[in-house]
């Protein structure tokens, strides 16, 4: 990918953020397993971007809830309010590039608090990396971090843990 592409990349993404339901900055506090990419693993994080980054969400939990509740209102039919919602995460690294990740969330109306369960994501492109979010922002990021395009790649995950919060418009 060239620069330029890059750069338009990024001005596409950031303008899609400002009409976002969700956005948060992120930070790696730990990890797991890096050290067998590397003895380096801060310096890992910050080739691959994930040092610090940026996530954007589809919807928010307050949104799904709301929505929940208009259509619970409109019809009181609780057989039409579903257990589980569905949203999309797109990571932006600090290196520029993307991930793109299909999530769920496990919430019951009247029985769960807001707060309960993680937004549980799969990468869309390789269906193999995981993200997972909870309500006070904590994330866990497991993939194999591919660090070169040799055929014998691992398959083994490795995590890093952080904190996102939000960022206020």
């Amino acid at each position: 990918m060239n620069k330029i592409s890059k750069i338009l990349l990024f001005y596409i993404f950031i303008y899609n953020f400002s009409y976002s339901a969700e956005l948060m900055s992120c930070v790696t506090k730990k990890q797991s397993g890096l050290h067998f990419l590397g003895n380096d693993y801060v310096q890992i994080l910050n080739y691959l971007g994930l040092n610090k980054f940026s996530i954007k969400l589809s919807r928010s939990r307050k949104e799904i809830v709301d929505n929940q509740n208009q259509i619970f209102s409109q019809t009181e039919d609780i057989k039409r309010i579903k257990n589980v919602h569905f949203l999309e995460l797109v990571l932006l690294k600090s290196n520029e590039y993307l991930e793109v990740f299909h999530c769920s969330w496990r919430y019951k109306m009247g029985k769960d608090k807001i707060s309960k369960n993680n937004f549980e994501c799969i990468e869309q492109k390789k269906k193999r990396d995981l993200f997972s979010l909870s309500y006070s922002g904590e994330f866990s990021y497991s993939s194999n971090f591919e660090l070169s395009e040799k055929k014998n790649k691992s398959r083994t995950l490795h995590s890093i843990f952080g904190k996102c919060d939000q960022i206020k418009n």
